[in-house]
């Protein structure tokens, strides 16, 4: 993923905060503690404080590294913590993407979760944190539709209005790992939202894992697991000052991307969560991939329902992020639409084609929102 081409030209996260929503971090670890900020951090679960996780307390059922059977003892958030910003040189496990970057842990899957719970723990310290990096949503079992609720919308959007001083806070967010169940990405409101990227996972040989969602809301991917006999997993730092050689799944790839795109906003501060959107889209790449659904947009980029718009470019992308320009601000069009629906029909690849004549973006180039 081209984390050394960041490096060379001098990035490490340094001066960027980003936190982990999941179980908890053990911010003790050999490898968090000199980049934990207890800013970017709270416990929702026990309402204090301290994000560390408890420990011995048995499957941790709601996340979505489900592929996992020996999830115990709420490591996941700390195994992401170190993807992040594990420091370098230290000869224990691991460098994180961003070794130099603040890392903090929001605690609140390790309880009853609800729409507050989840709101509260997006909005806070919106000011502080730059990059917000969840691992975790709906059941993967093919059968779930569902998503934010009313609070988390809210939440969501005022983040993109208000956060990082108005630049918008930047929210990761994993596709999910329901693939064997055939669950869809498009199905979960968390990475389906606009104020989201969400995150899809290639194994070692760049193809399809099998836990993977294909979906139109992924944008951008990195190399996690697969089959777990034939494809390498992710090592990272573990619970009680350990290591691990089993992180997995698309749990996996949210951080790596939270971690590129610390070192994105230490090349450019001032970058937008929209900017953050479109350097992605333009770095990234699937040429190293291998899929059958790769296609062309009409603005001339390659994508795909199973990886977005590729494998993230660390590199490439600080190398465009140091010189981008700020793109505008967002921009929605709204037409009234009669009930009675215009002229459909679908081609020879079975794709509908839905023509509506307006007048409400007279600009083609922005979004146009029926309602």
């Amino acid at each position: 993923m081209n984390v050394i081409g960041a490096w060379k030209k001098g990035y490490t996260g340094k001066g960027v905060v980003v936190s982990i929503i999941d179980d908890g971090i053990e911010y003790t670890h050999p490898e968090l503690v000199a980049n934990y900020d207890p800013k970017a951090s709270y416990d929702f679960n026990s309402n204090d404080g301290d994000p560390m996780p408890r420990y011995n307390t048995g499957p941790h059922w709601n996340t979505y590294n489900t592929e996992d059977s020996n999830w115990y003892d709420n490591k996941h958030g700390t195994r992401c913590a170190g993807e992040v910003a594990a420091v370098g040189n230290n000869s224990h496990c691991t460098v994180g993407v961003a070794h130099e970057a603040s890392i903090g842990g929001i605690r609140m899957l390790d309880g009853e979760i609800t729409d507050m719970t989840e709101s509260r723990s997006l909005r806070h310290a919106r000011d502080h944190i730059d990059i917000y990096s969840v691992s975790w949503g709906p059941e993967d079992d093919g059968l779930a539709l569902d998503g934010p609720g009313k609070l988390t919308k809210e939440a969501l959007k005022e983040g993109a209005a208000v956060g990082r001083d108005g630049k918008g806070s930047i929210i990761v967010w994993a596709s999910g790992n329901g693939g064997a169940k055939d669950d869809n990405c498009n199905c979960d409101g968390y990475t389906n939202s606009i104020f989201t990227i969400a995150v899809g996972s290639a194994n070692s040989a760049g193809h399809r894992p099998w836990y993977l969602e294909s979906c139109a809301s992924t944008l951008v991917s990195t190399y996690s697991s697969g089959d777990r006999k034939l494809d390498k997993p992710i090592i990272t730092s573990d619970l009680s000052s350990g290591c691990t050689d089993r992180h997995t799944g698309t749990s996996a790839s949210a951080p790596f991307v939270a971690g590129f795109i610390a070192l994105a906003l230490q090349a450019n501060p001032n970058l937008t969560w929209r900017d953050v959107q479109h350097l992605l889209v333009k770095t990234s790449s699937l040429s190293k991939l291998t899929g059958e659904d790769f296609m062309t947009n009409g603005a001339g980029y390659q994508y795909s329902h199973d990886f977005g718009f590729g494998i993230i470019n660390g590199g490439a992308l600080v190398e465009l992020a140091e010189t981008w320009p700020t793109i505008s601000t967002q921009h929605i069009c709204q037409e009234k639409v009669k009930r009675e629906y215009p002229e459909s029909r679908f081609n020879e690849t079975n794709a509908m084609t839905l023509e509506v004549t307006t007048t409400a973006c007279q600009d083609s180039r922005k979004a146009i929102k029926f309602i």
